[in-house]
């Protein structure tokens, strides 16, 4: 059986303000996904792992030092959120953040902004050419995989909780379930490689595997055929091996 969850605020699941990008709520959403998992007779509580992607690989990992429920662990290019957005300018948005709650609470309506460049042209007029915000636009910009649940709509006001979390905090401590995981050689500015490697070292789990597709970017670890079919072949050897 598997379960697959929009998160809080997103997509087809519940939760105003809506587009809110809140970790310590993605975070949660797990440990509930666990709890309704739990309810269900045809589960077996003691045989729940989970696997996380991008930034949710990083959640993923936040999530299972603390819910020991689950018992098995694997990321796909699973990347820090919180990282990612300090080493912009956080002092300055954090400034532009706080105005925004002060308008907002004096009744100015939200601001939405966007995770990254809305079309290619977009991206190409702005100058980015990194390899991850190329993929990302071609992916969730494009008919590659676009879909009217993830419309690309960031809530500008909740985003201050994010440059406090670390996904990896206390991982050398209390990550301690088998750990699989898996990042493409292609580095970019998403950081998902040198993220798997920093979990690999600092996670405490004594079975613990990290597996690098080789020519592949963080992107086509999503569903380019070939990256995604020796990540799966990895994980399900894994899962089988430990649940």
């Amino acid at each position: 059986m598997t379960l697959a969850f929009d998160a809080s605020h997103q997509g087809e699941s519940g939760g105003e303000p809506r587009f809110l990008e809140d970790p310590g709520t993605r975070v949660e959403d797990f440990r509930c996904a666990v709890d309704y998992l739990v309810t269900l007779d045809s589960v077996d509580e003691d045989r729940i792992g989970l696997v996380g992607i991008c930034g949710g690989g990083g959640h993923a990992v936040n999530a299972t030092m603390t819910d020991h429920r689950i018992k098995v662990l694997g990321t796909v290019v699973a990347a820090d959120y919180g990282r990612l957005m300090r080493e912009g300018a956080p002092g300055a948005a954090l400034e532009a953040i706080g105005k925004q709650r002060t308008a907002e609470a004096r009744g100015a309506e939200p601001v939405l902004t966007t995770y990254i460049p809305n079309t290619v042209e977009e991206r190409e007029q702005a100058g980015i050419t990194d390899v991850d915000i190329v993929d990302a636009v071609e992916s969730y910009r494009t008919s590659r995989a676009q879909d009217d649940g993830a419309p690309n709509k960031l809530l500008f006001s909740g985003l201050a909780t994010a440059f406090a979390f670390d996904a990896f905090h206390l991982a050398e401590h209390l990550l301690t379930q088998p750990l699989q995981i898996i990042v493409g050689d292609v580095p970019g500015g998403f950081g998902s490689y040198r993220d798997g490697f920093e979990l690999f070292y600092r996670a405490r789990s004594e079975k613990k595997d990290i597996f690098v597709v080789q020519g592949a970017s963080h992107h086509d670890l999503y569903d380019k055929p070939d990256a995604t079919a020796k990540a799966l072949e990895k994980l399900e050897s894994f899962f089988e091996e430990n649940l």
